[in-house]
């Protein structure tokens, strides 16, 4: 915080000077202290400068008195001062009555004082202190650096802070500010949790009005101390009672105790906060300055450890696809590397393929892509861990793949299983204008047999989104005939075959087709009960009677011809399947930069 007025009157220097005004200004910062010239009346007033007068003021109106003094207070200036002399004195009475209504300081120093002792003295009290700030910042840093070389994070750096911070709390948080750990006093730690909050945007713009090397040294340009209450009223919110998450180094609510702030930033993106505070009494001198270096240390842990990650994802990533793609045979050597991934895939398993319903950007960066593929793994992974422990998860390409302990569970628990945990993270991803969908395999006796079961989860994805959308969670044996009309690739066949079959009720756009479409559905469904169609329907049983008429003057005797009912059913499911039978399905539009904070967000 620098050498205050308080701690420069306590000087031998000035011993015998009193304050005559301003009393409860005492705690502002001095860097300077000048003594003025009498050709230019403070001149050299200025930020943490302590202007001496050199001769007395000349005389001025009470307006222009109060003005002089808010000219000083809006520069920073640190106090004014004056020698005691016979006769008036130097400073007039109406100066003294502003100083003192805006705890602005005014000095009287004693009339045999030598000011080149007093000046020498009180620079060299502001250079020890600048001193001691640096020698706590290059111990601290030869101790950070010491943990970044050692692999240590976060909390190796809070109890670091913790040492050299002596009688200080310190709280490592997270992006969301939970607390990820903590150092110091167990009953303030407990009790500081209480008091965070993070900074509402409407504050932090506050905040960005004042003066930057005011910020770091908890006051304004006008001097006066930077507390939560200011900045909340500053950006006209409510105050509260607590420690905003402030760059810098603050007083606690109230006056009693300080506090530090340093965001974890690497690159753009915040990992989390240090927070640093001593509720009794004030914290060592430069304490905002060591969080920052802490934090950059905190920082470079955070990126060592992404860099770690991804480096595993890469290799998680080839041995999944050497799994699914039917390559490895079930031996211990196979398993071992399994295992060495916590992954249990020792007895029968299920794979299940994953995949968002996007429309491809042939300008997009794949690097991005890949990125954005291995958080949205990451996220289904954290989701997935808490129902089932040891799944395979890895991002191949565009789809994300799991291998699933089967465990005992049955086909039907299994796709609970999973639609339970696919509509957590759409949760999230509807948020971005994205849904996730799933596609269920056969349960595999054992590794070996991961090859097909992967080629059926992916059908049955396909298959299921096509049918049923992008967040679809479909199980293979539940494709049935899909199965087998998902095997034509061409669109534009089956298109023929559907109109060829399906003749005028194959227009998608024509709302009569599509009611006709459904009469015709329903009765194939319910073999041609008239009653139980029309039940369903909530027809008449005479109106269907009469649309089937209808029905078979468009399309044939299908009531009498079986082959014909199949092909109507089959042209019914082929035009469902690939959504012919309604207007085009508007792709899912890419969302930009907004995407990445709906990932981060569920990750």
């Amino acid at each position: 915080m620098g050498l205050t007025l308080e701690e420069a009157l306590r000087l031998p220097a000035l011993a015998g000077s009193t304050v005559v005004a301003g009393a409860q200004g005492l705690d502002r910062a001095v860097r300077h202290m000048v003594v003025d010239d009498p050709s230019d009346p403070l001149g050299v007033a200025g930020p943490d400068v302590v202007v001496v007068l050199g001769a007395r003021l000349p005389p001025a109106d009470p307006a222009n008195c109060r003005a002089l003094v808010e000219r000083l207070v809006s520069m920073g200036t640190a106090a004014l001062a004056f020698r005691r002399a016979d006769g008036p004195p130097p400073v007039p009475g109406e100066v003294l009555a502003e100083a003192e209504r805006r705890s602005f300081p005014v000095l009287a120093l004693p009339s045999g004082v030598r000011m080149d002792e007093v000046v020498s003295e009180v620079l060299g009290a502001v250079v020890a202190k600048q001193s001691e700030a640096l020698d706590l910042s290059s111990r601290m840093q030869n101790q950070f650096i010491d943990v970044a070389l050692s692999g240590g994070g976060l909390e190796e750096v809070t109890d670091q802070l913790a040492t050299f911070l002596e009688g200080a709390a310190v709280l490592g948080l997270g992006p969301d500010r939970e607390i990820v750990t903590s150092a110091g006093p167990p009953d303030d730690v407990a009790e500081i949790s209480d008091w965070l909050w993070l900074l509402d945007a409407a504050a932090d713009d506050a905040l960005a009005e004042l003066a930057p090397a005011r910020r770091v040294s908890a006051v304004r340009a006008d001097q006066s101390v930077v507390t939560p209450a200011d900045v909340l009223a500053d950006a006209d919110l409510s105050p509260a009672d607590g420690i905003l998450l402030v760059p810098g180094h603050h007083e606690l609510p109230g006056g009693v105790g300080e506090y530090a702030v340093a965001p974890i930033m690497a690159g753009d993106q915040r990992h989390g906060w240090l927070v640093a505070v001593n509720r009794t009494g004030p914290l060592l001198v430069g304490a905002g300055g060591v969080l920052e270096r802490a934090a950059m240390v905190s920082a470079l842990s955070v990126i060592r450890q992404q860099a770690v990650h991804s480096v595993e994802l890469r290799f998680q990533g080839d041995l999944v696809r050497r799994l699914v793609g039917g390559s490895m045979r079930h031996t211990e050597r196979a398993l071992a590397q399994t295992r060495s991934f916590g992954w249990r895939l020792d007895g029968p398993v299920v794979v299940l393929v994953s995949a968002t319903e996007t429309v491809a950007d042939p300008q997009a960066d794949p690097t991005r892509a890949l990125d954005v593929l291995d958080r949205l793994a990451d996220g289904w992974r954290a989701a997935l861990e808490g129902e089932v422990a040891g799944a395979a998860v890895a991002g191949l390409s565009t789809e994300i793949v799991t291998v699933l302990p089967l465990d005992g569970h049955t086909p039907e628990e299994i796709s609970a299983l999973v639609s339970a945990v696919t509509s957590r993270v759409n949760a999230r991803l509807r948020r971005v204008g994205r849904v996730l969908g799933t596609g269920i395999g056969r349960p595999a006796a054992n590794i070996t047999g991961l090859g097909d079961a992967y080629q059926q989860a992916q059908r049955a994805l396909s298959v299921g989104q096509e049918i049923h959308g992008g967040g679809a969670v479909t199980h293979f044996d539940q494709l049935g005939v899909f199965r087998l009309l998902s095997l034509i690739p061409d669109s534009t066949e089956l298109r023929s075959y559907v109109d060829e079959v399906l003749g005028p009720l194959a227009d998608s756009g024509d709302p009569d087709s599509a009611d006709l479409r459904e009469t015709l559905r329903v009765l194939l469904e319910t073999n041609l009960n008239v009653a139980e169609s029309a039940r369903r329907l909530h027809f008449h049983y005479n109106t269907m009677r009469y649309r089937i008429g209808k029905l078979e003057r468009l399309l044939g005797p299908f009531t009498t011809d079986p082959t014909l009912r199949l092909n109507l059913l089959l042209a019914l499911h082929a035009a469902r399947m690939r959504g012919l039978d309604q207007p085009l399905r508007p792709p899912i539009e890419s969302v930009g930069a907004v995407l990445d904070d709906g990932l981060d967000a569920l990750i």
